[in-house]
C-alpha cells in the first residue's frame, strides 16, 4: 500500500494549478485596477464638491487640503494640485487655477486611467462659483 504521491501525480497537480493560475491572475489584476479606478472617480467627485462648497462659504481657498482630505497612497497632494500616478506615470491631475478646477487625464498612460476614460472621466474644467 503506497503512502505518498508519485512524481507523475505531483507534476500533473502542478500543471493543473499553473493552468488555473494563468486564468486567475490576469482577472485579479483587472479587478484590482477597476476597483482603484472606481475609488479615484469617487475621490474626484468628492474633491470637486468639497472644494466648491469650501469656496462658496469662505470665498477663497489656499490649499486643497483645507477643503478635503484624500487617501495619500493614491494621490500626491500639493497646495493647489493633486496628482494620480498609475505605475509611476502621471496620468491624472486636478489643479486649482483662479476660480476654476481643471481636471486633466491622459488615458494612454496606465491601465487605471484607461478604465477611468471608459467610465466617462474626461479632461474638464469646473467653476468654483
Amino acid at each position: 500500500m503506497k503512502k505518498a504521491f508519485s512524481l507523475l501525480e505531483l507534476i500533473f497537480a502542478i500543471v493543473v494549478i499553473g493552468i488555473i493560475a494563468s486564468f486567475a491572475v490576469p482577472k485579479y489584476i483587472d479587478t484590482r485596477d477597476s476597483a482603484l479606478a472606481t475609488t479615484i472617480k469617487r475621490d474626484l467627485i468628492t474633491v470637486i464638491t468639497s472644494i466648491q462648497s469650501y469656496y462658496l462659504i469662505n470665498q477663497d481657498i489656499e490649499k486643497i487640503s483645507d477643503a478635503v482630505s484624500v487617501n495619500e497612497s493614491n494621490w500626491i497632494i500639493k497646495d493647489k494640485s493633486m496628482l494620480f500616478n498609475d505605475k509611476k506615470e502621471e496620468c491624472l491631475s486636478l489643479e486649482l487655477k483662479e476660480s476654476s478646477i481643471i481636471i486633466t487625464i491622459d488615458s494612454s498612460k496606465g491601465n487605471v486611467c484607461r478604465i477611468l476614460d471608459e467610465m466617462g472621466v474626461k479632461s474638464e474644467t469646473f467653476d468654483l462659483i
